[in-house]
């Protein structure tokens, strides 16, 4: 996978080495009035990480009804949902497959082709970039996603929101240097190296926040709501 199919840390790495991240700055504020940052790396780094894809940004700022931008990555981009595309991914699964019933229930098959398709192509990328966030990098575009078990009689298919996906694979050190190579500024090298050891460690204040790998006890979850 070669840098310019990141979707974010090459153009955060650029943006914060060059001192240009004002514009992601302005559209964070438009989009959080509230100051609360989701996706912060660290102190360092304190702009959401995801904003600094331009087509995520504009989604998300337009928040165009038709599309419920907004709603659908709150949705997607919950602690829950993220463990759910992140144990499927480990399975050798599309992400999105598990998201699947949640957004049929939202949005059952509509008369409208034309909103559907972006629709999912919009939930398409608003994954990948949540994946990328995460450590996970494209392995294999389009790829379908069958809920057919082997021997089983085909009228009885399960439906899913997505016909073909995206299936991802975690990012390591060889990615790292491989992507390295590509960038010849010195700067925006050590930032982008800085980011990605950040992420791939599991060391950024987001993914301490999320604590993807955390474990429950009854104990804790019993207390919950005393």
């Amino acid at each position: 996978m070669s840098l310019q199919k990141l979707s974010v840390l090459e153009r955060a790495a650029k943006a914060y080495a060059a001192g240009t991240e004002s514009s992601t700055m302005e559209i964070a504020g438009q989009i959080y009035p509230e100051g609360k940052y989701p996706m912060v790396v660290s102190e360092s780094y304190p702009l959401p990480l995801h904003l600094f894809s331009p087509r995520l940004a504009a989604m998300l700022r337009r928040d165009e009804d038709h599309l419920d931008a907004r709603k659908i990555w709150d949705l997607i981009s919950c602690r829950e949902n993220i463990i759910r595309m992140i144990t499927a991914t480990e399975i050798e699964r599309t992400a999105a497959e598990s998201l699947g019933k949640q957004l049929e229930l939202l949005y059952p098959k509509e008369k409208d082709g034309d909103l559907n398709t972006k629709r999912k192509q919009m939930i398409g990328y608003m994954i990948k970039v949540l994946m990328e966030l995460f450590g996970y990098k494209v392995y294999r575009q389009r790829m379908q996603i069958t809920t057919l078990r082997e021997g089983a009689d085909p009228e009885k298919r399960k439906s899913n929101y997505f016909y073909t996906a995206s299936r991802y694979v975690i990012m390591d050190t060889r990615d790292r240097d491989l992507w390295l190579k590509e960038i010849e500024d010195p700067e925006v090298k050590a930032v982008f190296k800085k980011l990605v050891d950040l992420i791939i460690k599991g060391k950024t204040e987001y993914q301490k926040l999320y604590a993807i790998e955390a474990l429950t006890g009854w104990d804790n979850i019993s207390t919950k709501g005393a």
